[in-house]
């Protein structure tokens, strides 16, 4: 009866041993699938911004690559979250919110504008320094 519990034991040992690098790979590959369709919607997105010109082009491009962040934020979080991975991704979408906040200031004047790029730098800043506590 123990070695019947012995062999059982070292069964189900192997089984957990031969199942984590089956797992490992199955996230690698969703991983590299998600980041692969947050670069194919982006390049759908900046394609439609190019049929626009001017201010609303550059938001517009703005706009898809805080998208592209986003989904490859997620797409870390969910299959490849080791915590330099993650801070990397999320410094990405902080940069992309920072891009378009500031390209959004450049359709206002003067003092106002000013303003504006100011706080979009101190809520970029803000982000980076809890970003970098995390």
């Amino acid at each position: 009866m123990k070695s019947f519990i012995a062999t059982l034991i070292a069964t189900a040992a192997v089984a957990a041993i031969g199942i984590a690098p089956a797992t490992a790979q199955t996230n690698k590959d969703a991983h590299k699938t998600a980041m692969d369709k947050a670069k194919a919607d982006y390049r759908v997105a900046k394609d439609k911004c190019d049929a626009m010109s001017g201010h609303a082009e550059d938001v517009c491009e703005d706009e898809a690559k805080l998208a592209r962040a986003k989904a490859e934020l997620d797409a870390t979080t969910k299959f490849d979250n080791t915590g330099n991975n993650v801070r990397k991704a999320r410094d990405n979408v902080i940069d992309a919110e920072y891009e378009l906040a500031d390209e959004k200031c450049d359709s206002l004047k003067g003092d106002a504008e000013d303003k504006c790029e100011a706080q979009a730098k101190s809520t970029r800043d803000a982000a980076r320094d809890a970003n970098k506590a995390k």
